[in-house]
């Protein structure tokens, strides 16, 4: 993997633990007090969610994706079974811990979903790494937050992707009931800071959202459950949503029923692919008589794409290590997330360094590092 210049404070592994919250619709084998989420869904229900944060031990060095999970708290819950109980929901302790955080740092938070062959403790090394090197600014960590849908966490093939497509697409209703939660409480926040003077205030920072691979699968489907809870409209809540190596239809943006609604959702979405992805390239051609993969080269008709999307062609700098297989980008290649470092930093697509316009793609190409001049990096 390519280094970049480690005299960046951004560019250095932190040295105490990360913090990553969490939302899961996974079942909890071990106790409140010692959860450990397996790859079935909750008994409960499919929708039944559990917020929490946990504790991630980052490795010593940059290059590494050596994440440890050390430490998996559960928000406090309480359902009563009567009216006249008290209600203690694990969302709001998570959703007030997050405004005060944001409130004090003025910093942002990202929503992840992960993609296939994923398991709890995994999708929360994944969700740290990637919160390290996305930070943008010096001193201003950004928050993670990971929607944990119970993919099996195995490779068995064709079982288990035809399994976990299940799964992302029956989770799309827990995903749905997470989104609406977050909207109900900050509609209550901003009720309850215009009728009491010394109320909690909004924090006015921004919500962005990354999914990759299956997640985007996953994204689709929740996006539409969403659009049925509030009777057929969307309301912008995220500013930037990313599509990573998105194992979803090309042909998903034309679609209403897929992603076509998805802007309404964001301010931007963003579109990173590349044509070297070899799972999507050539897995999605085995299991699946679909169109090509969106993450492979994009949307299939690039006129007329709403004016929120922005295409990112990654394949110049897409190669990480053999077991990667080309489909791990966004995590590993400095380039790329140094890309997402300048979105989240509020530079306009055609001001970001290291870009090179396709005009005939409609896209921007990132540049490798030995392809350009060098240049300021984000702080």
């Amino acid at each position: 993997m390519p280094e970049i210049n480690s005299a960046n404070p951004l560019d250095r592994m932190p040295k105490d633990n990360i913090k990553v919250y969490f939302v899961t619709n996974r079942e909890n084998l071990g106790s409140e007090a010692k959860p450990e989420f397996g790859k079935s869904f909750h008994p409960k229900g499919h929708s039944y969610l559990r917020f929490g944060c946990a504790e991630v031990k980052p490795p010593k060095h940059w290059d590494s994706d050596d994440f440890l999970v050390k430490k998996i708290d559960l928000a406090r819950e309480k359902i009563p079974k009567s009216a006249k109980g008290k209600t203690l929901l694990g969302s709001s302790e998570v959703f007030e811990n997050l405004r005060l955080i944001m409130s004090k740092d003025q910093t942002d938070t990202l929503v992840y979903l992960h993609g296939f062959a994923n398991s709890f403790e995994s999708a929360i090394q994944r969700a740290a790494e990637i919160k390290i090197r996305y930070q943008w600014k010096v001193g201003c960590p950004l928050n993670m937050v990971v929607f944990c849908w119970p993919s099996d966490g195995e490779m068995i093939p064709l079982l288990s992707y035809y399994r976990d497509r299940d799964d992302a697409r029956v989770s799309a209703q827990a995903m749905a009931r997470a989104f609406l939660r977050l909207r109900d409480w900050l509609q209550d926040l901003e009720y309850e800071s215009t009728k009491k003077k010394n109320g909690r205030r909004p924090c006015r920072q921004k919500l962005h959202l990354v999914a990759h691979s299956m997640g985007n699968y996953a994204l689709r489907h929740a996006v539409q459950a969403i659009r049925r809870e509030l009777n057929g409209r969307l309301e912008r809540v995220f500013d930037n949503v990313f599509l990573m190596a998105a194992d979803e239809d090309d042909d998903t943006f034309e679609k209403d029923y897929k992603l076509g609604i998805l802007p309404d959702l964001a301010r931007a979405v963003h579109v990173y692919y590349s044509e070297s992805d070899v799972p999507l390239d050539e897995l999605s051609d085995i299991t699946k008589l679909q169109p090509d993969r969106l993450g492979t080269q994009g949307p299939r008709n690039k006129d007329g794409l709403h004016r929120k999307i922005v295409l990112v062609d990654c394949t110049e700098v897409d190669f990480t290590r053999l077991k990667h297989a080309w489909h791990q980008y966004y995590r590993l290649r400095p380039e790329v997330f140094e890309d997402v470092r300048a979105v989240l930093a509020g530079r306009m697509p055609r001001d970001i360094l290291g870009r090179q316009f396709l005009p005939d793609e409609r896209a921007y190409r990132i540049v490798p590092f030995d392809g350009r001049i060098a240049a300021k990096p984000i702080r």
